[in-house]
């Protein structure tokens, strides 16, 4: 892995890009010495779609599921946002 500075990038972005495509490395964009970006292989942004993809359907699912277990339990639709907000202290007025 690579770190170069935003500000420095600018002049070594083919250089940078070259890098990644010839090597399979990654390089990380700083900003200030803080990570804030990163040239990363077609593969590897490939597999963290899939991954985000995956975790989405997951959680879907688990959403699904106990939506219908509430249903099957012939539990109330559910609860008005007013009155959570109420139980929390949470004023809605403020929230646009």
């Amino acid at each position: 892995m690579s770190v170069v500075s935003i500000p420095l990038a600018a002049g070594q972005l083919p250089a940078s890009v070259e890098q990644v495509r010839r090597d399979d490395v990654r390089v990380v964009l700083t900003l200030d010495g803080e990570p804030v970006a990163a040239l990363v292989p077609v593969e590897d942004l490939r597999a963290l779609e899939e991954l985000d993809d995956a975790e989405d359907a997951y959680w879907q699912r688990v959403a699904d599921e106990a939506h219908a277990q509430w249903k099957a339990e012939g539990r109330p639709p559910g609860i008005a946002m007013e009155d959570v907000a109420r139980d929390l202290g949470i004023d809605l007025s403020d929230i646009t």
